[in-house]
């Protein structure tokens, strides 16, 4: 395959292929619902790109990409219920369409159906496999809880906030990658380095998701200074209270007090982070550990130019102005 789009409507296509249907029609429509919002199927691609480094025959990675995108999207759902979001890609949440629990029952279901598409792999990598899938989901649902604690604790530290991002959302696309070259027979240092590089491109990808919340434009796809008007603790508010002098601490808390939506919140909040230069420590971070990845990315022996087209599409993801 050649480019983004070309990708993504493969990915459609085998998901339209698998039977998610069945009575009652409660627990199968959302999952529908779910799967058919707008997505850049960033995951399931990011497992075939790992797969075409090292083999063409492509049909082999379909299922057990699909397998990842079913469980972010199980993620997705379960995430949105504890969060009380309403939206998701510009749609109701499942559990704001339909209910909370069937929203956390189809949640449930999708995840056993991410199972079900590993149930071809092959005998010789089946327990491996199943073995990584779990290590990983593990670390998604250590991330959530991280998220969740955050909100409570007033004090978090960059480390802190680093290794949660990870756990959330980066392992998952390290494994994504990982799991092309694992399809694909590689030895154990090839996953491992394509696990390594994909995990310091996710962190990157939310920083710069953060950065982007405060500091992009409305094409980006979201309310610009939604991050603010919520008072999440992103890296850059913790940077911000990390150097803030004690005048404007005050004045940082005192807007953390009102949570109703304000553009003067986001306006002031805005000119604080770029008075002390958050906005640039911010960009800085999110190039480094992009550098991190591709770096790792060069010493890989496979296919040049899928190697480039890899890199091409991670440069995409993340160099990114709105």
């Amino acid at each position: 395959m050649t480019d983004k789009k070309e990708y993504i409507d493969k990915i459609n296509s085998e998901i339209d292929k698998i039977n998610i249907s069945g009575e009652p029609k409660e627990l199968y429509k959302p999952i529908q619902y779910i799967l058919n919002l707008k997505s850049k199927r960033v995951r399931p691609i990011l497992s075939l790109l790992g797969f075409e480094l090292f083999d063409n025959k492509i049909e082999k990675i379909f299922k057990p990409s699909i397998a990842i995108e079913f469980f972010h999207n199980f993620t997705l759902i379960h995430d949105d219920i504890m969060d009380n979001a309403t939206l998701r890609r510009g749609k109701k949440t499942v559990h704001e369409k339909w209910n909370k629990n069937i929203g956390v029952l189809s949640g449930d279901l999708l995840m056993i159906f991410a199972f079900k598409m590993l149930e071809d792999i092959d005998s010789v990598n089946l327990k491996k496999i199943l073995k990584r899938f779990n290590e990983i989901a593990i670390k998604v649902c250590e991330g959530q809880q991280y998220d969740m604690n955050f909100e409570k604790e007033k004090n978090i530290s960059e480390p802190d906030y680093l290794n949660m991002i990870k756990l959330k959302t980066a392992v998952l696309i390290g494994f994504s990658l990982e799991l092309g070259g694992l399809i694909a027979n590689q030895k154990n240092e090839i996953t491992s380095k394509l696990y390594k590089a994909g995990e310091l491109m996710g962190i990157a990808f939310q920083l710069m998701d953060d950065h982007l919340d405060t500091f992009g434009t409305e094409t980006f796809g979201k309310k610009i200074g939604g991050d603010i008007i919520s008072n999440k603790k992103t890296y850059l508010m913790i940077k911000l209270l990390e150097e803030a002098n004690p005048v404007d601490l005050l004045i940082i808390e005192k807007w953390a007090n009102i949570k109703t939506p304000s553009e003067e919140k986001i306006n002031v909040i805005t000119h604080l982070l770029k008075k002390y230069k958050i906005d640039l420590k911010s960009e800085k971070l999110t190039k480094e550990y992009y550098s991190k990845g591709m770096d790792i990315l060069k010493n890989i022996p496979s296919n040049k130019d899928q190697m480039n087209y890899l890199k091409n599409f991670f440069e995409k993801l993340l160099v990114r102005k709105n």
